[in-house]
């Protein structure tokens, strides 16, 4: 199977899945929704609101950002997408972790390549920190910015 097969079967792996993921929760998936989430899909990486705003407004009409914000939010909250801090972009989600791991998304500093990693091990270690610190996560998500030193 060729790379572009292999990525087009993925953009449809994740599409498929966000569609499922709404359905499965009662969520609709707008077609603006849809848009920016197709978008995010096929860029293969992170992009910032503006980005899309470009991206996805046509001569005749440009999208308000708000309108990006608020599908961005929605996608956030469903669990679809990230928003990587250091890059202050989005980039889609890979699934959600076991029960007891926690995402990590490795961010290269240069490229704003990511690598998404679930680990037990780091979720465990948050856990029993923020225990000692008397305090409680609510989010299994942890970025960490550097450089890649391997292809993934």
């Amino acid at each position: 199977m060729s790379t572009r097969a292999l990525r087009k079967e993925e953009e449809d792996n994740l599409l498929r899945r966000a569609d499922d993921l709404c359905r499965q929760n009662n969520l609709r998936l707008t077609p603006i929704r849809e848009r920016v989430y197709r978008e995010l899909v096929q860029s293969g990486g992170p992009v910032g609101a503006y980005d899309l705003v470009d991206r996805l407004s046509s001569d005749k009409k440009r999208l308000a950002p708000v309108t990006i914000y608020r599908a961005l939010d929605f996608l956030r909250d469903a669990g679809l997408v990230h928003r990587l801090a250091t890059q202050n972009s989005y980039v889609v989600s890979h699934g959600q972790p076991e029960v007891n791991a926690m995402k990590i998304m490795f961010v290269d500093s240069k490229t704003g390549e990511t690598i998404e990693v679930h680990s037990t091990e780091v979720a465990e270690a948050v856990r029993k920190a923020a225990e000692q610190a008397g305090f409680k996560s609510v989010s299994p998500f942890m970025e960490v910015e550097g450089e890649l030193t391997r292809q993934a």
